[in-house]
């Protein structure tokens, strides 16, 4: 098993304004071609897909992206994935999707919660899911449906885990810590001075391994202390939401 740690780095806007980071699929240590994601910053204003479609068609266009070949949900803290092609743009509620399609874009919003982009390098097919605590084990249910359909291997499959509030800000109370604890192991779980801290890249990193992904990026970003990031714990009712995004054409790059 091969873990990549990596800081964003953001490109700035007109204004000199954090605007996007691309984010690099590494495979064997090398980065990859033909597949490319990454995730809006807080100042480029909220992503949610109904609410905020001005600020959505500008990062959009800036990107080079068609905005009718941007897929979103209607994200609802589940385990749900949809597997989408260009005939079928998803109408119901869910939080993530799989394609094979290479016109098409996936996008998430995220805000505390982790971003997990999956690419097969074998079939070409990719996926996004949000995974927040409540639907930490989707990463799997992506997998599954990309066997299913396109007969994705683990050992084929290229993961980046995106920006999510980090364990050393992501206090819980004891409940809700033996519950995760109990379904994804001690790892997932912190514990300082009596207080119970989760790590949804820890439970997402077991998950990965024990199915048997080898190559998987780490985001070290924070989203509660990195303020170039939205965060519904650090901004409170009036959080960002950020969009993030895989797609195997970015014409911008």
């Amino acid at each position: 098993m091969y873990k990549y740690p990596f800081n964003l780095e953001f490109i700035n806007d007109e204004n000199g304004k954090a605007f996007f980071a691309f984010i690099p699929f590494i495979f064997d240590g090398k980065p990859l071609t033909g597949i490319s994601c990454g995730i809006s910053s807080r100042f480029s204003g909220g992503m949610k897909k109904k609410c905020d479609s001005p600020n959505r068609l500008n990062l959009f266009k800036n990107l080079g992206l068609n905005p009718e070949n941007v897929y979103g949900l209607d994200q609802i803290h589940s385990r749900t994935v949809l597997a989408v092609d260009g005939s079928n743009p998803p109408l119901v509620a869910a939080d993530g999707m799989v394609t094979q399609d290479r016109n098409i874009t996936l996008s998430v919003t995220v805000a505390d919660c982790l971003p997990v982009y999956l690419f097969d390098i074998k079939s070409g097919a990719f996926g996004l899911v949000h995974s927040g605590w409540k639907g930490t084990g989707i990463v799997l249910d992506a997998i599954n449906k990309m066997k299913e359909l396109w007969g994705t291997r683990p050992d084929n499959i290229v993961t980046v885990l995106g920006p999510c509030i980090n364990s050393c800000c992501y206090k819980v109370d004891a409940q809700r810590a033996e519950v995760f604890e109990n379904e994804f192991g001690t790892e997932a779980v912190r514990k300082s001075n009596g207080d119970f801290f989760l790590d949804l890249k820890a439970a997402n990193v077991k998950l990965l391994t024990d199915t048997g992904v080898q190559n998987i990026a780490l985001c070290n970003d924070c989203t509660f202390t990195d303020e170039r990031l939205g965060s519904f714990r650090r901004q409170g009712k009036f959080f960002t939401h950020m969009v993030a995004v895989i797609s195997r054409v970015f014409p911008c790059r």
